[in-house]
């Protein structure tokens, strides 16, 4: 992974993140799907630009992807501070049109049972043009935090056996990276996603951010207000350590990042 598709990156806390337009994004995409060329896709948004900044492990895993897209204002916001800012934010639930607009196979694997189904079922009302060629859960990893390689290789041949053009992986951070790492070159899939809870979006059980939040660009005091016991350290304690991380990486390496 990520060295057939080369274009502009900028530095986050050590993720290379893509400086990539939509348009640029769909042309990939497109062409990904119609020369079966292996395209990856994974994204950062302030707290995984944190953990990696903290876990090389983790960093390298990211960095291995061919694309990894700005999820989050914060990261738009670090690329304009080091002078090289990415177009747009481009999150899973932007991209929505981009990835099922256009006639092609998909795969959906991740979240908890049932939602990958509903999430399809929506899909083939909204895109009927789309062909949802398979779905499973994602409720496999053991006490460890991995899949087990026999389940694993089960479900890759499952994936395969639909023979679809895009596969979208919603195991979280950082089991979904770790799953296309360890097991992308046994899949025969040109374009693989990872989206994290983005079914559960698609499947309308959890609401995304109303348009006005989307205009403020204030989804983290939103999605704080909805559910402060689960995100109040995320959004306050660590949202802080991430503004002073990105402030000091400016002071080190200057007004332009590398």
């Amino acid at each position: 992974m990520g060295t057939q598709w080369q274009h502009d990156t900028v530095d986050v806390l050590g993720l290379r993140v893509s400086r990539m337009d939509v348009p640029t994004l769909r042309s990939l995409l497109g062409t990904a799907m119609a020369e079966r060329r292996r395209l990856t896709v994974t994204f950062a948004n302030p707290d995984y630009a944190l953990r990696a900044a903290k876990d090389p492990a983790l960093r390298d895993l990211i960095n291995r992807f061919d694309l990894v897209l700005a999820d989050g204002w914060g990261v738009v916001a670090a690329t304009r501070i080091f002078g090289r800012p990415v177009p747009t934010r481009m999150a899973n639930d932007d991209l929505t049109e981009e990835f099922f607009g256009t006639p092609h196979r998909v795969f959906l694997f991740g979240n908890a049972p049932g939602v990958a189904e509903e999430a399809a079922a929506n899909l083939r009302r909204w895109f009927p043009e789309v062909t949802v060629a398979g779905v499973q859960h994602g409720h496999w990893a053991d006490a460890g935090g991995t899949i087990p390689p026999e389940t694993a290789r089960r479900i890759v041949n499952e994936i395969n056996e639909a023979k679809p053009d895009v596969l979208h992986v919603g195991l979280g951070t950082p089991l979904q990276q770790w799953f296309v790492a360890e097991y992308g070159d046994r899949l025969d899939v040109p374009v693989i996603v990872t989206c994290g809870a983005y079914f559960e979006h698609l499947a309308e059980r959890r609401q995304y951010y109303p348009p006005w939040v989307l205009r403020l660009r204030i989804g983290f005091l939103y999605r704080l207000a909805r559910e402060p016991r689960r995100l109040w350290r995320r959004y306050t304690v660590e949202l802080g350590e991430y503004v002073l991380r990105v402030l000091a990486q400016r002071l080190r390496r200057g007004p332009r990042n590398p």
